[in-house]
């Protein structure tokens, strides 16, 4: 059974969830409804929403709170993920144009920033627990724009503890909120430090794989490296003790891009990435080591968020998760 199926299996809601997805897009006369219809025709595997909707069915909670939770969650992972377009200037998501390449760029801000109001929306529907969703919400957008704002400005190579952070704040903010959202609606009291923790090393093991996929193999393109960007490989070559290290940090800081393939090809078969990989051990071994003090309904939902992170995953938990 492949991570994203643990999931699904016996989960209920998914199929009231396509449909509250479809019923809250724009309406047809809204400018907005072709670029949303075109986003949500391949919109990944909803790995919160699918999150939320496990939460909520462990803890016993209404089917309509946990549905409204899901989208909200998912609504504005979605928004990141477009935003992130528009500053990445990213032609392809998902396998197919991005917005900003379809639409244009002034449509791409208009529609994440519609996902964004709408998400706020559907978490202001729970009549009992709305203005804590929305505060949760409003907490995990902060730290994800954070996050995003340190991966462009971060222009020198990043050092390990300033990549951890970079991770972290990318990837952990929008994870922890379907679970927190759901043990907030049940009224669950439990160590919220722990399942941070959990989630964090679940994210640095996720961006680790993805780092490692940028750079090996080799005869694909780094983007990360043109483009100067925070990498785990890379952070760790700069530190390795070898006489090309001097030579790559300084060709990292000049505006140089006609060797990004013959330092990609030398970091790729450098002892970084088997520093990388036992990182990411490490990080995986962490976070399953917390699976035990999370609540007993939420075991299995933490447990299987931990097995889904332990091979590179592509669209369906990305991001950032996408």
């Amino acid at each position: 059974m492949s991570p994203t199926d643990s999931f699904q299996k016996g989960l209920a809601g998914l199929s009231e969830f396509d449909s509250l997805m479809l019923d809250e897009i724009p309406h047809p006369t809204n400018g907005l409804h072709e670029a949303a219809r075109y986003h949500f025709q391949n919109p990944g595997k909803y790995f919160r929403a699918r999150l939320a909707l496990r939460s909520g069915q462990a803890l016993n909670l209404a089917l309509q709170d946990s549905l409204h939770w899901a989208a909200s969650c998912e609504l504005l992972h979605n928004a990141s993920l477009i935003h992130d377009d528009i500053s990445d200037a990213s032609t392809k998501r998902r396998g197919q144009a991005s917005i900003n390449e379809r639409f244009g760029q002034d449509t791409a801000l208009c529609l994440g920033d519609w996902m964004v109001a709408k998400a706020f929306e559907l978490a202001a529907r729970n009549t009992s627990h709305g203005g804590q969703l929305a505060a949760l919400l409003a907490r995990a957008m902060q730290d994800t724009c954070s996050g995003q704002t340190s991966d462009i400005n971060q222009r020198k190579i990043a050092e390990l503890q300033e990549w951890q952070q970079i991770a972290k704040n990318k990837t952990a903010p929008l994870l922890i909120a379907p679970l927190l959202g759901m043990a907030i609606c049940a009224n669950e009291k439990f160590a919220a430090d722990n399942l941070q923790q959990l989630v964090e090393y679940c994210g640095l093991a996720y961006q680790g794989h993805n780092d490692i996929d940028d750079i090996v193999p080799s005869s694909h393109f780094s983007s990360d490296l043109n483009g100067r960007k925070p990498n785990l490989v890379i952070s760790l070559y700069s530190n390795l003790e070898t006489t090309k290290v001097s030579a790559f940090q300084t060709w990292y800081g000049s505006e140089d891009i006609s060797s990004t393939k013959e330092w990609q090809k030398r970091i790729a078969s450098s002892d970084a990435i088997t520093q990388a990989n036992e990182l990411v051990d490490y990080w995986l071994s962490q976070a399953e080591r917390l699976v035990p003090l999370m609540p007993v309904q939420l075991q299995s939902v933490v447990g299987d968020l931990v097995t889904s992170v332990k091979r590179p995953i592509t669209d369906e938990f990305s991001g950032q998760l996408a």
